[in-house]
């Protein structure tokens, strides 16, 4: 009889190690699916004043602790992009009046969803691009700006009753500092930013919301996002930011509660993780401490690019 070579037999014990994932969230289904925490009902369906563009790097797309895919779960009930950068849900793409896309590439270029495109060439379009920016505004003031614009473009020449009311774009920047710089500057540089957008960025203002109770489970905070460490508390991860300033926009809480569930829920188990790898910690095993588990090593780049204050010119 003829034994099963070393080689083999250690191939089935890893398959049999395999985790199972899972179909709907993508996480392994044993110790880190998401479901649970998801929204009864997709959150897309909140969405009647505004529409999502997120401009994402292409390194982003590598990284396993990311927020964005949390940001489609909540919205979509499932994730409509994959790291082949195919989008076939037809609530997000296949219409016009999409609620999220993600372009990925370092500016919006001649590959660039068309829909998007399209927003962007069409002056009546009224587009929020939120990022730091010595022109920025307040986000709140650029809100109300924003909605003043809709109303005078809605309004026909001739005096006659409104259009159907158009939707605020925000545009966000899903990278590192240093590469969120770099595809601001390219895309300016390529004449590609409509020429009447509206720069906004938050301010530490922008914390204290008049319209909610800060003691309310749906008031604004800091840092829930901790599985990337940022480098100071004024710093937000993507999901954060997008999900803070759309339910502002759509003036309903219930858009960034439903996201922070998922966020929140996420980073309790990437704690107890964290957990278990600091109990079988040794003192020359550096890379399983728990600090490691977190940040993953480089954990401060997504959140690093949304800024509360403009950065200072010296290095």
């Amino acid at each position: 009889m003829v034994e099963p070579s070393p080689t083999s037999t250690k191939a089935a014990d890893e398959k049999k190690k395999q985790r199972i994932i899972c179909g709907r969230c993508k996480y392994p289904k044993e110790k880190a699916c998401i479901c649970c925490a998801l929204p009864e009902t997709p959150l897309y369906t909140l969405f009647k004043r505004c529409r999502m563009i997120v401009l994402q790097h292409p390194h982003e797309l590598r990284r396993k602790n990311r927020s964005l895919p949390l940001v489609e779960l909540a919205l979509f009930g499932e994730r409509i992009s994959n790291d082949t950068v195919e989008q076939e849900d037809a609530k997000a793409t296949k219409d016009e009046d999409f609620v999220m896309k993600t372009i990925v590439g370092r500016r919006i270029g001649d590959k660039t969803d068309g829909d998007v495109l399209k927003i962007l060439t069409d002056p009546t379009e009224v587009v929020l691009l939120v990022f730091p920016h010595s022109d920025a505004m307040d986000i709140h003031d650029g809100i109300a700006l924003a909605e003043s614009k809709i109303k005078d473009n809605n309004v026909k020449a001739d005096g006659e009753s409104p259009k159907a009311d158009k939707k605020i774009n925000l545009i966000f920047i899903d990278a590192s500092w240093k590469h969120a710089m770099e595809m601001n500057n390219k895309t300016e540089a390529a004449g590609i930013w409509p020429k009447n957008m509206i720069r906004v960025q938050l301010t530490p203002s922008s914390q204290q919301d008049t319209t909610q109770d800060s003691s309310s489970d749906n008031a604004f905070i800091q840092r829930r996002f901790q599985i990337r460490a940022p480098p100071s508390p004024d710093h937000l991860s993507t999901a954060e930011c997008l999900a803070w300033i759309a339910s502002r926009v759509e003036n309903n809480p219930e858009i960034y509660e439903g996201i922070m569930k998922v966020l929140d829920y996420m980073v309790e188990l990437w704690r107890g993780f964290a957990n278990v790898a600091a109990q079988g910690d040794t003192v020359g095993d550096k890379r399983n401490r728990a600090g490691r588990s977190l940040t993953d090593g480089d954990g401060c780049r997504e959140m690093s690019q949304k800024r509360r204050k403009i950065p200072s010119n010296k290095t």
